[in-house]
């Protein structure tokens, strides 16, 4: 087993280095991002300003090598310690909360999310926590802190997502075995799904106000209303997303691609595509802040009683769509479920809605 560090010579006279690495018969290259500058070959009469660069390369080219041997005695050292399935000290008393914010930085689309986890998990460790520390007493205390923070559902989000971090830790051989297979998760508890009625719907179609910004956004609710999608597909969505019939999307939440037809009312809000650029947005929308504010102005001004949110009209959707006769499994595909489970809420209040409608049949006395 050995680790090297050598040198690739490029344009210029510029010089990148990597690790040699050869270990268990196998041979690699890490490239560490480090390149040395061609040091600038001064002369007795040049002047004080290329003495004064020659000498800040030198500087520079110094303290790459020293970072670059320092990587490299590390990756040493965790090869052998990995050769005898040992963790080395350094990766036991590393911070598994930067850790987790660094997972949480390359998140993509659910970047927030985790960064409202990292949000209580500062506060719950005063900002650092060593992974050797990461046990199950830890989790528990956690998962305890998280429930007198929040919502019975919020904390179960948040305590997931810790735990996929020290999943992935135990993966990058950070820590030897995961502390969670004996730490019970936080229970997803069932809550109230509001939904909009037809009739709802059509006053706030009646009242869509008059500015640019507003119309945009009230368009994509109602398009939502109609396709179920979510706000982080339909803030993206492009014209080439729609043929013929059908709007193709890929739904981040479950990693897969669908393909949900379109209703005439769908189609007719997607409006008029012969002038438009496919790689154009459907819906030109303010941020999400604004949506939101339009949004509820828009709801108070049609006289909604209930709070209006793009989420709403995923669930309007649903509702709509087990009314209209829809089966579960149906509904639970076109909304991207990876679990009937899921969906089954909807079914839950169609049930209701059937109770409510016998119990105003007028009664007869026998």
């Amino acid at each position: 087993m050995s680790v090297k560090l050598r040198m690739k010579n490029l344009s210029g006279g510029r010089k990148s280095l990597y690790l040699d690495i050869y270990h268990k018969g196998k041979r690699n290259y890490d490239f560490l991002d480090l390149v040395l500058e061609d040091e600038v070959k001064v002369k007795k009469e040049s002047k004080n300003e290329m003495i004064l660069l020659s000498k800040r390369i030198k500087e520079a080219n110094r303290e790459k090598i020293l970072l670059a041997e320092t990587i490299r005695a590390n990756r040493e050292t965790e090869l052998q310690f990995s050769s005898h399935d040992v963790i080395p000290s350094f990766k036991r008393n590393a911070d598994f909360v930067q850790y987790f914010q660094k997972i949480g930085e390359g998140k993509g689309r659910s970047s927030l999310i985790w960064k409202a986890t990292l949000k209580h998990l500062k506060t719950f460790t005063g900002g650092k926590v060593a992974f050797k520390n990461i046990n199950e007493n830890w989790l528990e205390q956690w998962k305890n802190y998280l429930l007198q923070q929040v919502s019975n559902n919020t904390a179960s989000g948040h305590f997931d997502k810790v735990k996929s971090a020290i999943r992935l830790a135990v993966r990058d051989k950070i820590i030897p075995s995961n502390p969670c297979e004996n730490v019970r998760a936080i229970a997803i508890q069932e809550t109230e799904r509001q939904f909009l009625t037809f009739e709802e719907i059509k006053k706030l179609s009646e009242t869509i106000p008059e500015t640019e910004n507003s119309k945009e956004v009230c368009r994509m609710f109602l398009f939502a209303c109609f396709t179920g999608l979510s706000f982080a597909n339909l803030e993206t969505l492009t014209f080439e997303q729609i043929e013929e019939d059908i709007v193709k999307f890929f739904r981040f939440k479950t990693k897969t691609w669908q393909y949900v037809p379109l209703s005439k009312t769908a189609l007719s809000l997607v409006g008029d595509t012969s002038n438009k650029s496919s790689h154009s947005n459907i819906f030109n929308i303010p941020k999400r802040r604004q949506c939101s504010y339009i949004l509820e102005k828009w709801g108070k001004k049609a006289g909604i009683k209930k709070h209006l949110h793009m989420h709403i009209s995923r669930h309007t959707f649903a509702t709509l769509s087990l009314t209209q006769g829809a089966d579960l499994y149906t509904v639970s595909k076109l909304l991207g479920h990876k679990k009937i489970q899921t969906t089954q809420i909807y079914g839950k209040v169609i049930d209701e809605k059937k109770r409510q409608a016998v119990d105003a049949l007028p009664q007869l006395e026998l």
